[in-house]
């Protein structure tokens, strides 16, 4: 078999309609955003703003997209027909952008369909920009060089991620984060599940192309196959069992392509003995690494931890988590079965449809996924959109075996496959998502077909015009699509104010821990003006005005944090706590809005201890302490994660009650599950309060300087201990 040349097309298609777009600058510079697109998305991210990773990807993301965008229309402005091609594939795909703007409108929250979850971005923008890139593979890579240059990219950022990802295994992290990476990295993806997606894609795509490419030189090959070693190492490191799903599918999509479509026997024959080798690392994989252990523990046959006995099989903790978010996704499909809630509305529905008995992470968390592109999708865009998406799969490998013994579209298919086995299980990301576009558009490139038509428009020129009127009239084309292409690249600039505003509010944050709360104000109000629309930026402010003192400024931020998230309980809680707090100051109007408030978060959420919370300390503060007892022991039942503050509250209003020794026996009660002595601090204080108001001082005195001992100095304690000893105890 000859080897191709580089420059040869992709495309079948007539030379000459294809030999100035080829040439053309324009499309040169699409081709090298993006090579930079795929490049600098895994691995962009930005430690000052408050979300580093998601945020700083979809924003660079988004800016690339609006540059691409114009690029494309300016190249179909040129060169009309020709620069055009024709696919099912193409179908599917607008079908599906189609039927998700059609979600976003009827979505129960119309903006965030739009705009998408602060920590997540998924919205309908982000669904366009994966579009944009589909569209970007399939019509500005051209040759097998611009190919093997966006390949290159792709492996070329991969090493970069590896080389992070190991950093963090030896604990070398050159940054600061709120999680070690040194069990279980997560390089410069953010989440250790979307590093092992990202790592399970590459290794398929690394083993197709060694595989199947068929100009390549043999030391290049053996490069490919040790750095597919190397991916495949990481991918093991970060332990997720999601992963190996996902190698198991691309590899199991190869084998049955090579077996049923290869054109030499023996190469499908080999299969048999690749199927073997498989399955017996996998096997090692299953028996010889922690990974394997994971897997393996998946399902505990093990006499249950609750002490009854019971020999049942019971899901591992995370897989119990998995299936209660899926659940929540079913509540929400049935609720809406045709469009859903709308582009990453998941996070509405999470208060809706969360129980009594969820698991501990569960309990309390306001999800932003539903774990898994299947419920995803489904929960978000309905079983349209889910038909719209399982249709462009479909089309992409119909398309696949149809086209036979096409390396590069197996390539494509191979590494859709493994996303979309990983991605069964594991939360959508955009650092991760274009992995699936990459996969479309791949297999797109090479089995799209021209547009028909026997002349170009812009190739051949019209009857009754002279050369010169003819190059005239293409050099006034090109002039309108560099003018399409400047205002994409001003709009791409206009991402700069959500960055700016992501910047302000983490500067803001730290500013308010340092007790500058003045500059804290003034980055927040920067945030907020920048960008409006997210709640938690109003939330950071109205945070910011409680450090300053400006209660009644808090109020109104938070007011508005509430308005435009009313199903995010934090929010909500933290206007009903400054109710409570200018009730506090002496604003008696205050009274009846923090109740409704907290009343309307218990409602919105009823099956989360931290509302119960809200509402016992809003009750508390307003002086109806048999309500604040009520909540406070409903926040018990729910609670899984002994927080503190529930035992706190509970043990001050029995204590209002004037039922000492109940709050007592509350307060004990929650000292001997909270296991760090430092959190334990307040209430000790309650408990020696409580231990004097029911006669028994000495001991109170005891516990005092017990709870000295643990902190010296601490003020509650000292100012305690000064009112036992005049006897003014309150």
């Amino acid at each position: 078999m000859t080897r191709r040349s580089a420059r040869a097309p992709l495309h079948k298609g007539k030379t000459g309609e294809a030999s100035s777009l080829v040439s053309s600058r324009l499309r040169t510079l699409g081709v090298v955003l993006l090579c930079g697109k795929v490049a600098l998305i895994p691995l962009f991210f930005d430690r000052t703003a408050d979300v580093p990773f998601s945020v700083a990807k979809a924003l660079l993301s988004h800016a690339l997209a609006y540059v691409l965008l114009g690029v494309l229309v300016a190249l179909a402005i040129r060169f009309g027909r020709s620069f055009l091609t024709r696919s099912p594939l193409h179908v599917a795909v607008l079908t599906f952008l189609g039927v998700n703007a059609i979600a976003s409108v009827f979505a129960v929250d119309p903006q965030l369909a739009f705009y998408g979850t602060h920590p997540r971005m998924l919205g309908l923008g982000t669904i366009a920009d994966g579009v944009i890139l589909y569209f970007a593979f399939v019509l500005l890579v051209r040759t097998r060089r611009e190919a093997l240059a966006v390949g290159s990219s792709i492996l070329a950022s991969s090493v970069i991620v590896l080389i992070y990802a190991t950093l963090q295994l030896a604990e070398r992290d050159p940054f600061e984060w709120n999680v070690s990476g040194s069990v279980r990295p997560f390089s410069t993806l953010g989440q250790t599940t979307s590093l092992a997606e990202y790592l399970a894609v590459l290794f398929i795509g690394a083993l197709a192309l060694a595989a199947f490419g068929l100009t390549l030189r043999r030391a290049f090959r053996v490069g490919v196959i040790v750095f597919a070693l190397a991916l495949f190492a990481g991918l093991l490191a970060t332990q997720t069992r999601s992963a190996l799903l996902g190698v198991v599918t691309g590899g199991a999509l190869l084998l049955a392509l090579v077996w049923t479509g290869h054109p030499d026997r023996r190469t499908r024959l080999a299969t048999i003995g690749g199927a073997l080798a498989a399955a017996v690392g996998l096997a090692a994989v299953l028996l010889l690494t922690p990974l394997g252990a994971r897997v393996l523990s998946t399902v505990d046959l093990s006499v249950s931890a609750e002490g009854d006995g019971s020999t049942g099989p019971r899901l591992e903790q995370s897989a119990d988590v998995r299936l209660a978010f899926y659940r929540m996704a079913l509540g929400i499909v049935r609720e809406r079965p045709i469009f859903g809630y709308g582009p990453d509305n998941f996070v509405i529905g999470v208060p809706t449809y969360r129980t009594a008995a969820e698991p501990f992470e569960v309990q309390q968390s306001l999800e932003t996924s539903a774990h898994g592109w299947l419920s995803q999708i489904a929960a978000t865009s309905g079983l349209v959109g889910l038909g719209a998406f399982l249709a462009m799969v479909i089309a992409a490998l119909v398309l696949t075996v149809r086209a036979g013994f096409r390396p590069v579209a197996w390539l494509g298919a191979g590494m859709l496959a493994a996303f979309l086995g990983a991605g069964l299980t594991t939360v959508d990301e955009l650092g991760t998502g274009w992995l699936f576009w990459t996969g479309l558009g791949t297999i797109g490139v090479v089995t799209s077909r021209p547009w028909p038509s026997d002349t170009s428009a812009s190739e051949s020129r019209p009857r009754g015009r002279g050369p010169a009127d003819y190059t005239q009239g293409q050099r006034l084309l090109s002039n309108v699509g560099y003018v399409v292409v400047a205002l994409t690249v001003l709009l791409a600039l206009t991402t700069w104010n959500a960055l700016d505003a992501s910047h302000s509010a983490q500067a803001s944050l730290q500013a308010r821990l340092a007790g500058r709360n003045q500059q804290a104000i003034d980055l927040a109000l920067r945030a907020t003006n920048a960008d409006p629309r997210r709640a938690a930026y109003w939330d950071t402010l109205g945070l910011a005005y409680v450090g300053g003192d400006r209660v009644t400024d808090a109020v109104a931020a938070f007011r508005r944090a509430s308005d435009l998230a009313p199903y995010d309980f934090r929010y909500s809680g933290d206007l009903a706590r400054a109710y409570a707090q200018a009730f506090q100051k002496g604003d008696r109007s205050a009274s009846q809005p923090a109740r409704d408030v907290a009343e309307r978060v218990v409602k919105v959420d009823p099956n989360n201890p931290l509302t119960h919370l809200t509402r016992a300390v809003v009750m508390q503060v307003t002086g109806d302490l048999p309500e604040g007892l009520r909540s406070a022991e409903r926040a018990l039942e729910l609670d899984q994660s002994h927080n503190r503050d529930i035992f706190l509250t509970a043990t001050q209003v029995l204590i209002g009650l004037g039922r000492p020794a109940d709050g007592v026996e509350m307060a004990r009660r929650g000292i001997a599950v909270i296991p760090d002595p430092r959190n334990q601090l307040p209430l000790r204080v309650e408990l020696a309060r409580g231990l004097a108001l029911n006669g028994q001082i000495i001991e109170a005195l005891k516990e005092i300087d017990a709870l000295l001992a643990i902190q010296p100095g601490y003020a509650p304690a000292q100012q305690l201990r000064t009112q036992i000893q005049a006897g003014v105890v309150r």
